[in-house]
């Protein structure tokens, strides 16, 4: 006979009409359990199985199991409800767990979620007003880290109201600094790889440009932008398209949507053509550049180069 089997054995035969656990000397369920005697101690003292009752078992476990399907049910409701006014995709701004969840941190799990929920609330906000399209790299960034601190507001009406306020009146500034990064890249000023090239000019962006490490092999065929690059494209496209008056673009017809979808099947030389940019790539990580816009090319010279650099 097996331990287990002797225990429930033990217990079955300690089992009265009140269905209540007795306690049970433990060398009695498994023979040759050492006591303090084995040890050569004076006194001999034995574990003994908790003094509880089979029904009270069974109510609480039952009633546990309630608890936990009636959480879980308010969970996929709150998610419901999330994705019905934040949307699922492409960002999944109605992610309620940024890890898995445990039972060692059951408390802070529910702290963790709640400030889950108002930095996603406040990142599909200013998504969806397009703020971060007037936004260069590092300031998205900042704003990004603020998010992920909890540093921003609580969530109420006053506060976003008074937070995008505060954002919409930097408007022209932002679109300044956007410039300014885009200006920055297009026309870089060391004296080595690309910046060796006739095609680069030093002091303003001209019709043609070459950036390097903006492209690479596909995983099966053709190209695809660089991970560090895509938010220099993201960036050019949203100054190109607020100089035109169109606003700050969206996907599928972003600049680096577009590029992505031409790019995966081109090979090298091939022209990949875009309302404001042609693109070739190259197996040098090469990305040669044609600007189809003299007059948006201008305005970007002016406002990058705020009239302080001089050929």
């Amino acid at each position: 006979m097996s331990d287990l089997e002797r225990l429930a054995l033990t217990l079955a035969e300690g089992l009265g009409e009140t269905a209540s656990l007795f306690p049970v000397e433990v060398s009695k369920i498994w023979p040759g359990t050492r006591t303090r005697k084995d040890y050569s101690m004076k006194t001999t003292e034995t574990t003994l199985i908790p003094h509880q009752t089979l029904t009270m078992i069974v109510e609480n476990v039952s009633q546990a199991r309630a608890d936990v399907a009636q959480g879980f049910a308010l969970l996929v409701g709150a998610k419901d409800r999330l994705r019905a006014v934040l949307g699922a995709e492409p960002r999944y701004y109605d992610t309620l767990w940024s890890d898995r969840i445990s039972d060692y941190h059951l408390d802070d799990s529910a702290k963790t979620v709640d400030a889950q929920v108002v930095r996603n609330a406040w990142a599909y906000v200013i998504q969806q007003l397009g703020l971060n399209a007037w936004m260069t790299e590092k300031r998205q960034n900042e704003l990004h880290e603020q998010l992920t601190r909890g540093t921003f507001p609580p969530l109420t009406v006053e506060n976003i109201l008074g937070t995008l306020q505060g954002l919409t009146s930097q408007v022209d500034t932002l679109l300044q600094e956007a410039a300014q990064e885009v200006f920055e890249w297009l026309r870089p000023c060391h004296p080595h790889g690309v910046g060796a090239l006739k095609t680069n000019q030093k002091w303003r962006v001209g019709d043609k440009a070459i950036v390097d490490y903006a492209v690479e092999p596909g995983w099966m065929q053709g190209y695809r932008l660089t991970t560090s690059r895509e938010a220099n494209f993201r960036t050019l496209g949203n100054v190109f398209s607020l100089l035109d008056g169109q606003g700050a673009q969206r996907s599928p017809d972003d600049l680096c949507t577009q590029l992505r979808v031409g790019l995966a099947r081109a090979e090298s030389g091939a022209q990949v053509s875009t309302p404001y940019v042609n693109l070739k790539p190259y197996k040098n990580g090469h990305a040669h550049l044609t600007f189809r816009r003299h007059d948006l090319v201008d305005r970007l010279n002016q406002l990058g180069g705020d009239g302080a650099l001089t050929p």
